[in-house]
């Protein structure tokens, strides 16, 4: 099927799938007084049942996974009508719907359904639907429902953690980055603490206890003064990034510092976190062991980051693009001959032979990789 083909018959799926995401609401908003009406009940399940199939045949796999658990219980429903809907049940299927109904609005999005717009909306839906199968057959069987299927009074807002995870936590670790990248200093380290104690209020935020612990370890890490900044950035970064990733994953209660972290903390702030003495008295683990390529994924190469520009002006000194550590901002020179601080032209360097600089071959190759990819930008 060809691209305009394949975009016209989505357009189709999704005007088709918010009319049915339409009934489905409309029925949920009315679940209480839904029973006493068959034919209601069947035009959900019967909605529910058409985005399925659609979304199959079309192989978005996320929405047909959760229109299908919907199928599934309305059948159940459409079975047995001998008991009575209570809020709690009208909830988990409002969260349920909500799933569904953002798989589609990403779907219509100009940016289409993508794995990172699945995972994010994803996020959690298996124990929804977990708790809804739970409290529905509690509800069939005549059973009192569990109270830790749903406790209003802590309640959380999932998909505001959800945002603030994907959008306040990153910004926080590019600052804190940024100031790791600063000499270490007592007012650099007080913005660090700033920032730890920002993340941690994050956390606060939606009672992520698990996160609020983590980031007092990284602060109490940031305030040892025997820690140095190289020491620390790529641990406490990696660390605060897979713990945003946990959050997102609705896995929070998995988070816990690393060895590496606990040995960053000072034995008197050590005490009172939950590090176990173990720990604590583990060989000690060099920061090297976290390597440059793991902080790159993460922010940038933190680690590698004064080697690298040091390598770069180094290069740069040689080919003449800086001149006593002052880079040059005139590229007024002949090309007939090697200019004394100038950039140098295609021409000039062309004539720089073996005989000259043992490197020579080198630096040419560096040099038209280098114009190769100023050809490739698009520079107005």
């Amino acid at each position: 099927m060809d691209q305009d083909k394949q975009k016209q018959i989505t357009g189709y799926f999704i005007e088709e799938a918010k009319e049915h995401l339409q009934t489905i609401e409309t029925g949920l908003l009315n679940l209480q007084t839904l029973m006493g009406n068959s034919e209601a009940v069947n035009e959900i399940f019967r909605a529910a049942h058409s985005i399925k199939g659609g979304a199959a045949m079309l192989g978005f796999s996320s929405i047909q996974h959760v229109a299908h658990n919907f199928e599934d219980y309305f059948k159940v429903m459409r079975e047995n009508t001998n008991f009575q809907v209570d809020q709690d049940l009208q909830t988990l299927f409002l969260q349920a719907f909500d799933k569904l109904q953002e798989l589609v609005e990403h779907l219509q999005s100009p940016y289409g359904l993508t794995k990172d717009a699945v995972d994010t909306v994803m996020a959690g839906s298996d124990q929804i639907f977990a708790n809804l199968k739970s409290h529905l057959q509690n509800l069939i069987s005549g059973k009192a429902p569990q109270s830790t299927l749903l406790e209003p009074e802590t309640k959380i807002d999932t998909r505001g953690m959800l945002s603030a995870f994907q959008s306040e936590v990153p910004l926080k670790l590019r600052n804190m980055l940024e100031l790791f990248k600063q000499p270490d200093s007592p007012r650099s380290r007080q913005n660090l603490g700033v920032i730890c104690a920002q993340l941690q209020q994050i956390g606060n935020r939606f009672e992520l206890a698990p996160w609020a612990e983590l980031m007092e370890s990284v602060s109490a890490a940031v305030s040892n003064p025997n820690n140095q900044f190289r020491a620390l950035a790529p641990i406490l970064i990696k660390e605060i990034k897979q713990s945003q990733e946990q959050v997102l994953a609705q896995k929070a209660h998995q988070i816990k510092a690393s060895p590496q972290l606990l040995q960053l903390i000072s034995a008197n702030l050590a005490g009172r976190t939950e590090a176990s003495t173990a720990f604590l008295k583990a060989p000690k683990i060099a920061s090297e062991n976290t390597s440059a390529d793991e902080v790159s994924k993460i922010f940038g190469a933190v680690i590698e980051e004064d080697k690298a520009m040091k390598g770069w002006q180094t290069f740069s000194d040689r080919v003449g693009w800086r001149q006593n550590g002052t880079w040059i901002a005139s590229n007024t020179a002949s090309p007939q001959i090697a200019p004394d601080g100038h950039f140098p032209t295609p021409l000039w360097l062309a004539s720089w032979h073996q005989s000259k600089d043992p490197k020579a071959k080198e630096f040419q190759a560096q040099y038209a990789a280098l114009l190769a990819k100023i050809a490739s930008c698009n520079i107005n």
